[in-house]
């Protein structure tokens, strides 16, 4: 690490200090994870950063979703790996059985966490429905207590509206999507051209509140390399190890970190030293995929943007990405 890096993530620890003492006795957020574990490793680091922050008591995770039927049929698994390695193999993972309308793919990792780590969920297609977790999950909770961070395709978001209103009017507090760009999108974004007509909707009707990450956001936040520093057993780590960006592997100098931004904001909200939020309007989601930002006094919807120098928030999740498990079970390699 430079000298100029430890600064800056010694001072981003004593930033975040006095946040931390003053919310450790909060009640922690309540959230479910809905994640396309497949394509970017950026899944992965979220995930691993959401375990860091439940193991300091910030959040309880209820569910973590997959959202994409990869062709690897393996995300399920991947998931299941990584909550493995933090200590809660048993959280509850659904999957979407019918997938995106678009962008398609194998995943570069998914198949490598599933037979090199511990897990016993199956392939994602005898997995429990994604919408059967939702409904138990949900039904479960007190009202206006959950929270659900999206970063993948909204169709189950969309499947849930659809079918159970009532549990999204009652139980959802907050919704934080990783999706879009703001405040007008020039080219559709790949959360929302996945499955256009799921974001649609979700944008349209869904009854509650919606904080919008747009790409713009986690483009500027570069993480991963200091994965490196954790061990070869860390399935985060082999996922970076695997994926690739621009042109080499994650790990070697780091990647964006479009999902691991909304999952700290989902958690933590908007802390002013790294965020500014736009409020009193409503996303729009054309035919083609495109975001349209409109200001609209009585909407509940909102975005983010960046405040300050994004190095120190890269810095801030960085540091949760390569915490080490508290609960970790002993458990060996397969």
């Amino acid at each position: 690490m430079t000298r100029q890096r430890l600064i800056r993530t010694m001072l981003t620890a004593l930033l975040l200090a006095p946040w931390a003492a003053t919310h450790a006795a909060d009640r922690p957020v309540a959230l479910i994870l809905d994640t396309d574990m497949s394509g970017d490793a950026d899944d992965a680091g979220a995930l691993a950063l959401l375990h860091a922050l439940a193991d300091r008591g910030e959040c309880r995770l209820l569910a973590t979703i997959v959202n994409r039927k990869d062709q690897t049929n393996a995300s399920a698994a991947a998931v299941d790996a990584i909550n493995t390695y933090y200590g809660r193999p048993d959280l509850p993972i659904g999957t979407d059985k019918r997938g995106p309308t678009d962008l398609q793919r194998s995943s570069a990792y998914t198949r490598a966490l599933r037979d090199e780590f511990p897990n016993d969920v199956g392939p994602d297609d005898r997995a429990p429905d994604a919408l059967a977790v939702y409904r138990t999950v949900l039904a479960a909770q007190p009202d206006g207590s959950v929270t659900i961070c999206s970063v993948g395709a909204l169709s189950n978001l969309a499947e849930l509206l659809r079918r159970e209103p009532e549990l999204v009017r009652t139980k959802v507090r907050r919704l934080v999507v990783m999706g879009g760009e703001f405040p007008d999108s020039k080219r559709p974004e790949t959360n929302v051209r996945t499955h256009r007509e799921a974001a649609r909707l979700v944008a349209a009707q869904w009854p509650g509140e919606i904080i919008w990450h747009g790409f713009e956001v986690g483009r500027a936040l570069i993480t991963g390399e200091r994965l490196k520093q954790t061990p070869r057993k860390n399935p985060v780590r082999r996922a970076y190890e695997l994926r690739q960006h621009a042109g080499r592997p994650s790990i070697e100098g780091g990647q964006p970190s479009y999902d691991q931004a909304a999952a700290l904001f989902a958690v933590r909200g908007a802390q002013p030293e790294f965020w500014e939020t736009v409020a009193a309007g409503r996303v729009r989601v054309d035919a083609e995929g495109l975001t349209i930002w409109q200001p609209d006094a009585a909407a509940n919807h909102a975005y983010v943007k960046l405040r300050g120098d994004p190095r120190r928030l890269a810095d801030a999740i960085e540091a949760l990405m390569i915490a080490p498990p508290c609960r970790q079970i002993a458990v060996e390699s397969k």
